[in-house]
């Protein structure tokens, strides 16, 4: 590729925007030079580019610069027209295409920064909106593969990042709604995971929850204990254990719900060699890896009841942990009820036509 036909993505890893665009590069097999900004620190080239906005993402193509994203996945799809289009030829079609995801946008967006950044009743108005979108496009996903019928396409690229959030609002905001009330949606998500250009574009919901700890962190509770450790090693450790958790302990525990016979009794000694390596945590204080970890405490009856063990049995120092957590309020008056956990386990594996 020469200088005259490079291509240069300007982007910030935890944006939802700067995502969409990383997903259509990859879906149409596009190679670029993926470069991060800081945004605390914008680079010359974001300002010379974007000199308008100074925002991410920005898209640079034979030296030219194409700003938002709506606008670069459509100058994406033009561009390169190998593989699939985007966009629907039908006139009527192209344009509720552009509707939804204007509406997403603006509409899912919107709400998602009031879970992100409110608190109280601000944040809870954001969870309700979330639920009220999520299940008129739900409503237009319909029994649809994807946004676009067989083919996943520019609606599918919009909603997916946001989706990614959805997962991490469980754990800091205890938004589980969207689980139990779209689960058509859910399906859908899960289905768009397991293409490439989506799971190499979206940060991992660690990395996005990450994210919002360091904001809360910098920005809102600068006077409170903080969740990661000072010294660089225990801070990458604190990490290390936080995506194991998100990876090991949570594929486990969601095969012993979702597995009989060997495949089950195997999950449940992978679930417990997990609880046994993980360390309890950082001291005295309430930290990055406790909070990781703590959410599926909820699950465990659920596990319990569906595996046929105990365990406590097992990890009395996991239990005892657990318990001392619970005596924080912000542990308590978060934490999913664990009944409401298994009865939302059944109605999944009843829609899922799972045994």
């Amino acid at each position: 590729m020469t200088q005259e036909e490079e291509v240069v993505l300007l982007d910030y890893w935890p944006s939802p925007f700067g995502t969409m665009a990383r997903i259509a590069l990859v879906e149409k097999g596009v190679n670029y030079i993926h470069k991060f900004e800081d945004l605390s620190n914008k680079s010359p080239l974001l300002l010379e580019m974007n000199p308008v906005h100074h925002k991410i993402p920005v898209l640079v193509h034979k030296g030219k610069s194409i700003c938002e994203s709506n606008i670069i996945i459509q100058y994406i799809d033009e561009i390169w027209k190998n593989n699939f289009p985007f966009l629907p030829s039908e006139p009527y079609q192209r344009a509720k295409t552009r509707f939804l995801v204007d509406f997403i946008n603006k509409k899912v967006h919107g709400s998602s920064v009031k879970v992100w950044m409110g608190q109280n009743e601000e944040q809870e108005d954001g969870k309700k909106e979330l639920v009220e979108w999520s299940k008129f496009l739900e409503e237009e996903l319909g029994d649809k593969l994807y946004f676009g019928g067989d083919v996943f396409g520019f609606v599918d690229i919009a909603l997916v990042p946001f989706y990614n959030w959805f997962i991490v609002f469980k754990t800091f905001a205890n938004f589980n709604t969207i689980e139990i009330e779209c689960p058509k949606l859910v399906m859908w998500g899960e289905r768009c995971f397991k293409r490439d250009s989506v799971s190499k574009s979206l940060p991992t919901s660690d990395q996005v929850y990450q994210a919002y700890l360091e904001f809360k962190k910098d920005e809102v509770w600068k006077d409170k204990s903080p969740l990661m450790p000072s010294d660089p090693y225990k801070r990458a450790q604190a990490r290390f254990w936080a995506d194991f958790i998100d990876k090991k302990v949570y594929e486990s525990g969601r095969r012993i719900w979702t597995t009989k016979g060997e495949d089950q009794e195997a999950a449940k000694k992978e679930f417990i060699e997990c609880l046994k390596l993980l360390p309890y945590f950082n001291g005295e204080n309430f930290g990055f890896v406790d909070l990781a970890l703590i959410p599926f405490y909820s699950w465990f009856p659920t596990f319990e009841k569906f595996g046929n063990f105990n365990i406590e049995k097992e990890c009395p120092k996991f239990v005892a942990w657990a318990n001392k957590c619970m005596h924080k309020d912000s542990v308590s008056k978060s934490l999913a009820e664990p009944n409401k956990v298994y009865e939302y386990v059944l109605k999944l594996k009843q829609q899922l036509g799972l045994p």
